[in-house]
């Protein structure tokens, strides 16, 4: 282990740059070095915000500025040729979710990093929610009995402003739609909580918004252990609602909410919800701090690129049982 600050770069001077940034500036022992956006107005004032040079091309702040690690922050179907660059130089990569919108993309990435040493990990924060670890000690205990259904509900609504005011939200390169943006959060906790999915049937279409993704997406899963499951996405209905999930056993039921545990019974009698204590400075910069740890102390990050995979691998299932019209 080094006691040596983690030289960090961002790609991706957005948004989701800047929850990256404000993270890093909690996390001891990381230091944010650089910056790079294809937008030279957005670059330039990121890093007069977090005090770091700025690039307009990624290639220039891995050569430059003698990273350590970098987070990818781009739209998702940029996320391949950063990581497959960053790992060639010898940068270990935390990358947001979703790696990346097509299987090949994705294997080149993990490929590129497993080739060259180098740490791949993936921001999959709400994981360490705690009504999310509850509800994954509940089912893996088997409190329930043995599970029947599993599902969760993304019902979320997005203005249209939201796509027509973005150079990339809603593309079919780009964004991929509802499953890998909004739902893949909700479909990674549905199976960490139930376990592995060996079946897949899926359709989506863009139901309300004009974009050539889908905006609406409904799958059906079978998981290993034989319980079924739905998942339910949309960015088209009102009101917006909370991540829900629900788990049905032969003794019990679990539902839960991103923030709450709406229902938790078992053999008729309401149960009590001892939920663990949330991460102080919240989930984000707790997973930020990991992969911090994970690169200084040479050991696997939180949520390896076979953890990432695995919710969106369904994705993947899904899109291909559609194309098939096995839906």
């Amino acid at each position: 282990m080094t006691e040596t600050p983690v030289r960090v770069g961002i790609v991706g001077c957005s948004s989701m740059g800047r929850s990256h940034a404000e993270a890093l500036a909690a996390v001891d022992g990381a230091d944010l070095v650089g910056c790079a956006d294809h937008t030279a107005e957005t670059a330039r004032s990121f890093g007069e915000t977090y005090g770091c040079p700025s690039y307009t091309d990624h290639a220039a702040l891995l050569a430059d500025a003698d990273l350590d690690a970098v987070c990818v922050c781009t739209p998702n179907g940029a996320h391949r040729d950063i990581v497959v660059d960053a790992a060639a130089d010898g940068i270990d990569v935390l990358c947001e979710k979703p790696l990346e919108i097509t299987p090949d993309r994705v294997d080149d990435m993990v490929a590129a990093c497993r080739d060259a040493g180098v740490t791949l990990a993936c921001i999959l924060q709400r994981r360490l929610f705690p009504t999310m670890q509850f509800a994954r000690e509940v089912v893996r205990d088997g409190r329930l009995g043995r599970l029947v259904f599993a599902d969760v509900r993304v019902k979320w609504h997005r203005d249209p402003s939201y796509y027509d005011e973005s150079s990339w939200h809603g593309s079919a390169d780009l964004d991929g739609g509802v499953l890998f943006t909004q739902a893949l959060h909700g479909i990674d906790l549905l199976q960490w909580v139930a376990g592995d999915v060996s079946r897949v049937a899926g359709t989506g279409d863009a139901l309300y918004h004009d974009i050539d993704a889908p905006d609406t997406a409904a799958l059906s899963l079978r998981f290993e252990d034989g319980a079924l499951g739905q998942v339910s996405a949309t960015t088209a209905t009102r009101p917006q609602q909370a991540i829900s999930l629900e788990f049905n056993g032969t003794e019990g039921t679990l539902r839960v909410t991103e923030t709450g545990v709406e229902l938790f019974e078992v053999n008729g009698e309401q149960q009590p919800a001892e939920l663990p204590e949330p991460r102080p400075d919240g989930p984000h910069v707790a997973q930020i701090r990991d992969f911090v740890a994970a690169v200084s102390e040479g050991r696997p990050p939180m949520v390896s690129p076979a953890e990432a995979r695995k919710g969106l691998d369904i994705v993947f299932a899904a899109e291909a049982s559609d194309s098939r019209g096995e839906w």
